[in-house]
Order: structure tokens, then C-alpha cells, then sequence
């Protein structure tokens, strides 16, 4: 499990930070928010998965708590409000 621990929270980070550094005009939050963010979505839902998933599936577990963080950062991705009133109007 400690092995899995430090999985989760690589992959976290890294969804959290990649998010802000290769997005951040959509992140107007701190990049310290979203990759706390993203560590922390990791972390719960990476426990969550172990325990549902049990000892014997490390990578399901892993793959969980990338997908489960990655939708938890995007939900605080903020689009800018002035491009869509630019946006040509389809009829």
C-alpha cells in the first residue's frame, strides 16, 4: 500500500501541476491550489479504488485515481468569459 501511496501522489501532482503550468489560462486559481488539488483527489480516490478493487490490483487502482483527479482538477477550470461572447453565432 505505501508503494501505491507514492503512486497516487505522483500521479496527482503531476495531473494537478500539468494542468496549471500547460493550461493556466484556464486556471485562474494559484497553481499551488490545483496541484494540491489534484494530489489530494489522487490520494482519496486512489484509497477508494484500493479498497474497492482490494490488495491484488495495484495498476486499476492507479488508473482510478488518475481519472478521478483529473476530473476533480477540471473542475476548476474556469474558460474565459469574453471568448464565447466573440464567438460567431451558428443559425
Amino acid at each position: 500500500m505505501t508503494v501505491e501511496l507514492i503512486a497516487f501522489s505522483i500521479v496527482g501532482l503531476a495531473i494537478g501541476l500539468g494542468a496549471a503550468v500547460l493550461l493556466s489560462d484556464l486556471f485562474p486559481a494559484p497553481r499551488v491550489v490545483t496541484a494540491l488539488t489534484g494530489l489530494c483527489s489522487a490520494l482519496l480516490l486512489g484509497g477508494v479504488a484500493h479498497a474497492a478493487f482490494g490488495d491484488g490490483h495495484p495498476v486499476e487502482a492507479i488508473v482510478c485515481a488518475a481519472l478521478g483527479s483529473a476530473a476533480m482538477v477540471s473542475l476548476l477550470a474556469r474558460p474565459d468569459q469574453r471568448s464565447a461572447r466573440h464567438r460567431p453565432k451558428h443559425a
